[in-house]
């Protein structure tokens, strides 16, 4: 009788969200899921046409800026512009779906924080995301490592003229600055 010795699945992280911009706290978690052994991978998704009918920056921009923040880390981090390629309205159970079904040889789950429970009925289809998937939930809050900075307190400071850099990595403030980003608009 001959054994085979079964390969393991890469697992790999789906981080998604709309990066609205990208902030320390996002790299944060990302180095948090390598560092804690929960994955091989993370692939950072940004969403391309937000379900809640957010108002984004550009796509370009924020993959640009996700690039910079997190290229520089050197760890296992891909920028994936799966959403885009997907078109339409960037419904995370969609998402996974393609990514279950050209990458047969992962194992993937999804990463939330964790207000996630109570967001939950407003996803589509979050039940079946809940089957095909294990959730990791990224713990916030003052007992957790991961900075608490929300990308909507970044923008306010920016449209105010306030100093946001110590919030974004460097290579995204002065993108951000250069591009003139998120500068006298509405709140998004």
């Amino acid at each position: 009788m001959v054994f085979r010795e079964q390969k393991q699945k890469r697992r790999i992280a789906i981080f998604g969200g709309s990066f609205n911009p990208p902030h320390i706290g996002h790299t944060a978690i990302c180095k948090w899921l390598l560092a804690k052994g929960l994955v091989d991978e993370v692939w950072v998704i940004p969403c391309y046409n937000h379900p809640f009918s957010k108002v984004l920056e550009k796509f370009e921009h924020r993959l640009k800026m996700l690039k910079l923040a997190l290229g520089r880390l050197m760890l296992s981090i891909k920028v994936l512009h799966t959403e885009k390629e997907l078109g339409g309205v960037s419904h995370t159970i969609r998402t996974i779906e393609h990514l279950r079904k050209k990458n047969p040889d992962c194992r993937f789950y999804l990463v939330t924080g964790t207000d996630v429970r109570r967001e939950a009925p407003d996803w589509y289809q979050f039940d079946k995301i809940r089957e095909i998937v294990e959730i990791i939930e990224v713990p916030r809050g003052e007992a957790s490592t991961i900075p608490d900075i929300s990308s909507t307190e970044i923008r306010k400071k920016i449209e105010k003229g306030e100093s946001f850099h110590k919030h974004v990595e460097g290579e995204v403030a002065i993108y951000i600055i250069t591009k003139s980003l998120y500068r006298n608009q509405d709140d998004n």
